[in-house]
């Protein structure tokens, strides 16, 4: 682990062809491999007429068809297993199932220790270094740390004074941690008379970080708040720097394809091919996100990696409308970003003519939020939906469950 996050840590400062490089032999390796030794993908490429000797770069992969948790699910683990591999000698792990499918992955040790190695990266352009403290506010998963590592996990679901408490004793210089429990700490250092220790840096993950969020971390925690986009399935795809100018894509892991929603538009499906992992390859996989490039400019930390600009939900809770209008995620954010009074807010469609927002605000008397609120919303979606907008006293969801800025409830085969 340490060597792989050595090589990381050299790698993203590689210049543009040596990347590419990396990049193509990698990505050349795995489809050989995949082609040999995965039943799925033999058929998939066959049933494509593609020859695998034709993929040599980035460009060549539009020529393999997408794949998606379904169509994994559907094939099944043994056809989606390298035959290289054991099955009983491969660590399992499964998704959070936010599409309402958990997805069953099996990973080879030399991934594993890849995988800690691009975690380790994230952490270190954060402020972490060998000996530093991190708590880490996430799912039962990180429980069995190490005592030596000098990480300590505290679990989601611990009440906000408890997990204060344990900041206070542990003193971590890095709080990491998915965002509705570190925005929950947030709240309750904002009521402690005696205020809190102060990290040096704080972390986020799993979930949307909005900037209103951001802030309330920031100003909470008094310390500088970085985001990372990562997967179960793929470990860490982008992180931010200090430059906080957009996500750097973990080239020397993964290649992201963006793939336009509408013809000419910015926001894409993000379709990504992982070129370390052996035991259960993932080629122009579909996790079913949505996101928008970053600026081609050279970025002012140095690193020279492309970048994300942002990555605005999932494509399963673009709002669908009885005109048979898509609106994605991101379009909503975009309208409720300029609606004074919003601390936070969630979109929930359960039916086409129908959106509620809920949202949570600091100001409980002022009637002027609910309506600019839906004024907002309506001028996205128009007139004949209907929109309503209440006050919550909390939008967390519950226990074990991430927070979606924009929930669509409508069922999959619900159609205008």
């Amino acid at each position: 682990m340490l060597t792989d996050w050595a090589w990381f840590e050299r790698s993203q400062w590689s210049d543009r062809d040596a990347i590419r490089r990396h990049r193509d032999d990698k990505l050349r390796t795995l489809v050989d491999h995949a082609y040999g030794s995965v039943p799925y993908y033999r058929a998939l490429f066959d049933g494509a007429a593609v020859d695998p000797a034709s993929i040599r770069t980035p460009e060549d992969l539009p020529k393999i068809p997408v794949s998606t948790k379904k169509d994994f699910q559907a094939a099944g683990l043994e056809a989606t297993t390298s035959s290289t591999f054991r099955l009983e000698a491969l660590a399992s792990e499964t998704t959070s199932g936010s599409t309402g499918r958990p997805f069953t992955l099996v990973f080879d040790r030399r991934w594993k220790s890849l995988q800690r190695g691009l975690f380790l990266r994230a952490l270190t352009t954060a402020g972490y270094r060998p000996g530093r403290r991190i708590m880490m506010l996430t799912g039962p998963g990180d429980k069995r740390l190490p005592s030596w590592s000098g990480w300590r996990h505290v679990s989601f679901d611990t009440p906000p004074r408890a997990v204060l408490e344990e900041m206070e004793r542990f003193r971590p210089h890095i709080v990491y941690g998915w965002v509705t429990p570190l925005r929950a700490l947030a709240n309750q250092i904002a009521k402690s008379p005696a205020g809190a220790h102060t990290p040096r840096a704080v972390v986020t993950t799993a979930e949307g970080l909005d900037h209103a969020t951001r802030q309330t971390l920031r100003s909470a925690f008094r310390a500088e708040v970085f985001d990372v986009y990562g997967l179960t399935e793929l470990g860490v795809v982008a992180w931010e720097c200090a430059a906080h100018d957009g996500y750097h894509l973990a080239e020397d892991a993964s290649i992201v394809e963006f793939l336009p929603l509408v013809p000419g538009g910015t926001e894409s499906r993000l379709v990504m091919t992982n070129l370390e992992m052996r035991a259960m390859p993932l080629i122009r996989y579909d996790p079913g996100d949505l996101g928008v490039a970053g600026s081609p400019e050279p970025c002012t930390c140095g690193r020279k990696f492309a970048r994300l600009s942002r990555v605005d939900g999932r494509a399963v809770d673009c709002l669908r409308l009885e005109d048979g209008r898509t609106v994605s995620p991101y379009e909503i954010t975009l309208a409720l970003e300029g609606v004074a009074g919003l601390d936070r807010y969630q979109v929930v469609q359960n039916r086409l003519d129908e959106l509620n927002v809920r949202f949570e605000s600091s100001r409980p008397a002022d009637p002027t939020i609910a309506v600019a609120a839906v004024r907002a919303i309506r001028s996205v979606v128009g007139e004949r939906v209907k929109v309503e907008a209440r006050r919550e006293v909390s939008l967390d969801p519950l226990a074990g469950r991430k927070f979606r800025v924009v929930d669509c409830r409508l069922a999959v085969d619900v159609a205008p």
